[in-house]
């Protein structure tokens, strides 16, 4: 396989992964009627509760873009406060973790008996039916990043496609790639899981994969932002929080890169589950930082929304704390 057409085959996976993913997370929230959406505005009253209730249900429905849009339309409808969303938008970062977790633990080589699965569930007037849907494109979604990682392994005696890896030569380059893969598939959960196949592979060292994994965090929140650009001033102040939280997030850990590698290499495993484990620690080291200084990040979030959308003064402002 040329790599051109190699290319062509993974941009095209990646398409179907984007669109099994979309269709996962809906057919879910379909199943569940409204009971998610009552479920997040009841149990969100404090921060602690509210990042495990965005981790569960980010961890459900696989995408953390999903978690963020529907966070920001209860901000923008006045059910959430702009402080409560900041909990469940901690979480999200968390359960985005699940896929790339999985991935390392080859759960992709289940994922052609979970499509066959979810087939027969929807095929079949029954009492599980309506689970078919959510199971199947649960399943083309790895079935998915298995092919992908199928058509890498063909690529790995292939120089160009070395010298595309071997041209990431530092984390700064890693995590500007990162960013920008995750804005252009509007997915960290997708990005992530392809690095740790790449890494699996020896295409990517791990902290070059790291790296990307960190850049995938900041591009991931690139949805909720620009959807609230067209929302109230509650609902750009949510979707700049997130913006915030995964660059400072970032930020904080680049100074002390070598430490947290040194972290992520003492927990152990292969080269994929060193790199899908890093993210984990990552997002549940940013979200425990942040709920310890919660309230210093609203108020910061407020000042930058005030200066940046010119609302009105921040001492006029009630602040839901």
């Amino acid at each position: 396989m040329t790599i051109l057409s190699a290319f062509a085959t993974v941009l095209a996976l990646v398409f179907i992964m984007l669109n099994a993913v979309s269709k996962f997370s809906k057919h879910v929230q379909i199943v569940a009627g409204d009971r998610f959406k009552n479920i997040i505005q009841s149990l969100t009253s404090n921060p602690f509760r509210g990042t495990v209730i965005g981790t569960l249900f980010t961890a459900i429905i696989q995408s953390s873009a999903a978690t963020m849009m529907m966070v920001v339309s209860l901000v923008d409808g006045g059910v959430m406060s702009f402080y409560n969303s900041l909990g469940v938008m901690f979480g999200a970062n968390i359960g985005t973790t699940l896929t790339s977790q999985l991935v390392a633990l080859h759960f992709t080589s289940l994922a052609p008996y979970v499509v066959i699965l979810g087939f027969l569930m929807y095929a079949y007037d029954w009492k599980y039916k309506r689970y078919g849907k959510p199971v199947l494109y649960f399943g083309i979604v790895f079935l998915s990043l298995s092919l992908i990682s199928d058509v890498v392994l063909g690529l790995q005696t292939n120089q160009s496609f070395l010298h595309l890896f071997e041209s990431i030569g530092d984390i700064y380059t890693a995590i500007l790639f990162g960013t920008i893969a995750a804005v252009v598939f509007q997915s960290s959960t997708i990005t992530s899981a392809i690095v740790v196949i790449l890494a699996g592979q020896g295409l990517l060292s791990v902290s070059i994969g790291i790296g990307i994994m960190l850049g995938a965090n900041i591009g991931s929140a690139s949805t909720s932002f620009i959807a609230s650009l067209f929302m109230n001033h509650g609902a750009k102040k949510a979707a700049t929080a997130h913006v915030l939280y995964n660059v400072i997030g970032v930020i904080c850990v680049i100074p002390f890169f070598k430490l947290f590698y040194s972290l992520v290499s003492m927990i152990g495993g292969s080269a994929s589950q060193q790199v899908a484990n890093a993210h984990v620690v990552f997002n549940i080291l940013s979200a425990g930082f942040f709920l310890i200084f919660i309230k210093p990040f609203a108020l910061f979030v407020e000042w930058i929304s005030e200066k940046t959308y010119k609302t009105i003064p921040l001492a006029e402002q009630k602040i839901n704390f």
